[in-house]
């Protein structure tokens, strides 16, 4: 398995060494850098998560990945409490390895950008006449969402007007609930905006603390990625639950959503914001197992 991995991992263009057991693994970490380290939990001598725990001591930014043939919910706990990026079960299949350590080593590219928003008032009321912007930004990068990139444009296009007030708050119309995956989804996007704004705390596992950070907007208008109605975790027929957040600075998370019945499908993502799936409705087994989710 080790030599498989490593010849799938140098012809999708990573750098790999290998170690023939974990004291071995240990010492490597100890010498270089590494990005990121995979790991068999049950080895003799040396455990993985003996492993898992050397490598986040020498080196607390190394993702570890934990891969086992006797996933339990117990070791699956303890190595997502000890810093674990993510835990596989074998078999499994090769792409789903090269997804996980493809967004377990994305970088943040930093990036700029600028919206020029043209307001027209028709019958007392503002409407968007034109939008013209130019963006330096990863797609798919939460903070174009923010309320701070919008409100100083669209205030310095309407320009000043006696009867506009500037801080006059905009009204967002009840909405449907949303389903669990796409709460998962919304979840993992205010996580990455409370973490750039409290860097010194980092991920946040207190859901009231995601309420109302972040807003989109869709042809229906301006929504808030989460409104105060999840903050006590139940949504919708849903759990959910935040945890991998409890040391500071946090910089990981995990979140689950499981069915307040017991029946249906358990959702969860990570720092990786990709959401999977499990059929059981239990979120470990999602966290352990679980297919990524598309609907």
């Amino acid at each position: 398995m080790r030599d498989v991995l490593s010849i799938m991992l140098k012809r999708a263009g990573y750098d790999v060494s290998l170690a023939s057991d974990g004291s071995e693994a240990i010492a490597q970490v100890g010498k270089d850098i590494f990005d990121l380290v995979i790991t068999d939990l049950k080895m003799p001598k040396v455990g993985g998560l003996e492993v898992l725990k050397a490598v986040k001591e020498i080196s607390p930014d190394t993702v570890v990945l934990l891969i086992t043939a006797f996933a339990s919910s117990d070791s699956a706990v303890e190595a997502m409490k000890l810093g674990a990026y993510d835990y596989l079960s074998k078999p499994f299949q090769v792409d789903e390895v090269q997804l996980i350590v493809r967004n377990a080593l994305e970088k943040e590219v930093p990036g700029s950008l600028r919206f020029v928003v043209n307001m027209k008032r028709q019958e007392g009321t503002w409407r968007l006449n034109s939008l013209t912007m130019n963006a330096t930004l990863p797609i798919g990068d939460p903070r174009i969402l923010e309320k701070s990139w919008w409100t100083p444009m669209i205030t310095a296009a309407m320009g000043p007007a006696d009867d506009v007030t500037v801080d006059t708050p905009v009204v967002m119309e009840e909405r449907p609930k949303m389903t669990p995956l796409r709460a998962v989804r919304m979840i993992g996007m205010a996580e990455t905006i409370f973490a750039q704004k409290h860097p010194g705390l980092g991920y946040t596992c207190a859901l009231s603390d995601l309420v109302n950070v972040g807003r989109g907007m869709d042809e229906d208008g301006m929504y808030t990625f989460m409104g105060a109605d999840i903050a006590d975790g139940t949504y919708n027929g849903y759990r959910f639950t935040l945890s991998g957040c409890e040391h500071k600075p946090a910089r990981m998370f995990r979140v689950t959503a499981e069915p307040l019945t017991g029946r249906g499908k358990a959702y969860c993502a990570d720092s990786s914001s990709n959401p999977r799936a499990s059929d059981d409705g239990r979120g470990v087994t999602c966290l352990i197992s679980g297919k990524i989710a598309r609907k």
